[in-house]
C-alpha cells in the first residue's frame, strides 16, 4: 500500500497566487473558490485541533513564564513522582537514626559483613589500620557501587548508593559514640574498634563530639543524595536503574 502525499499546510490560490491555509474554501485576496476537497480541508481541520490540544496538555509549566519548554517537562510525569516517593521513604527511613540512639538498620545487616571483611584484608598492616579497616571497607564498598553505576550512567543507582554511604556513616557514628559506654555487642566478642582509635589518637575525652561529627557528615551526605534525586525528578529523568544516559537517546 503506498503512502498518501502529505498535505501542505498552505495552499496557492489558482487565480491570485496568494497562500492560503489548506483548510479554507475560498481564497482570502480575491474571494475565489481554491477547489480544495472538503475531505482535504477535513483532514487538515483535525490535524490542527489534535495539535492544539497536545500543546494545551504540555504547555501551561512553561507558557506561563514565557520562552521555550525544557526538555524534560515533555517527559512521563510518572519519572517525577517515582523519585518523589523514594525520597519520602528513604527520609522516613533517615528520621529511625533521629528517635533511636542505638538505632540497627536492616541495611546495617548488609554493612556488617563488609565491615568484617575490612578487619580481615587490612589486618596486615599494623593494628591501627587493622581496626580502621572495618570503617573504610563500610564506606568503600559502597563508594565502589557508586562509581561502577555512575560510569554506566545509570543517576538513581549511583545516588541510592550515595545515600548507603550516608546511612553508614550514621552507624559508624553510632558505633565511635559507644566508645567509652561499650554497650553494643559486638561480634566475635572482640576488642572496640572505636575504643582503640580514638585512645591512640588522643580523641578519647571527646568522644561524643567525634559521633556527632561523623553523624552530621553522614547527614549532610544524605541530604544531598535526595537534592540529586529531587533534580532528576524534576527533569522527569529515567527511573531504571539501568544505563540511563541509553534510555535517553
Amino acid at each position: 500500500m503506498e503512502d498518501q502525499p502529505e498535505i501542505p499546510d498552505n495552499t496557492p490560490c489558482p487565480y491570485c497566487g496568494a497562500a492560503n491555509s489548506s483548510d479554507s474554501e475560498f481564497c482570502g485576496a480575491c474571494y475565489k473558490n481554491l477547489h480544495i476537497p472538503a475531505e482535504v480541508r477535513a483532514e487538515v481541520k483535525t490535524r490542527k485541533i489534535i495539535a492544539a490540544a497536545t500543546a494545551a496538555v504540555r504547555a501551561p509549566a512553561w507558557l506561563a513564564g514565557g520562552g521555550a519548554p525544557e526538555a524534560g517537562e515533555l517527559r512521563p510525569a510518572v519519572r517525577l513522582w517515582g523519585r518523589v516517593v523514594i525520597i519520602f521513604f528513604l527520609f522516613l527511613f533517615y528520621t529511625r537514626w533521629l528517635k533511636n540512639d542505638n538505632y540497627f538498620s536492616p541495611l546495617d545487616f548488609v554493612n556488617l559483613p563488609f565491615h568484617e571483611a575490612g578487619h580481615v584484608f587490612l589486618g596486615f598492616f599494623g593494628d591501627f589500620i587493622a581496626a580502621l579497616g572495618g570503617t573504610l571497607f563500610q564506606l568503600l564498598i559502597p563508594a565502589v557501587c557508586l562509581v561502577h553505576l555512575m560510569r554506566r550512567g545509570a543517576n538513581l543507582g549511583w545516588q541510592l548508593c550515595l545515600f548507603w554511604i550516608g546511612q553508614s556513616l550514621l552507624n559508624i557514628s553510632i558505633y565511635a559514640g559507644d566508645a567509652i559506654k561499650q554497650v553494643l555487642p559486638l561480634v566475635g566478642g572482640g576488642g572496640h574498634d572505636w575504643t582503640y582509635l580514638l585512645t591512640e589518637t588522643g580523641l578519647i575525652a571527646h568522644t561524643e563530639g567525634v559521633a556527632k561529627f561523623i553523624f552530621f557528615c553522614g547527614s549532610a551526605v544524605i541530604f544531598y543524595s535526595f537534592y540529586l534525586i529531587a533534580r532528576d525528578a524534576r527533569n522527569r529523568a529515567p527511573i531504571e536503574l539501568g544505563n540511563e544516559q541509553r534510555a535517553m537517546r
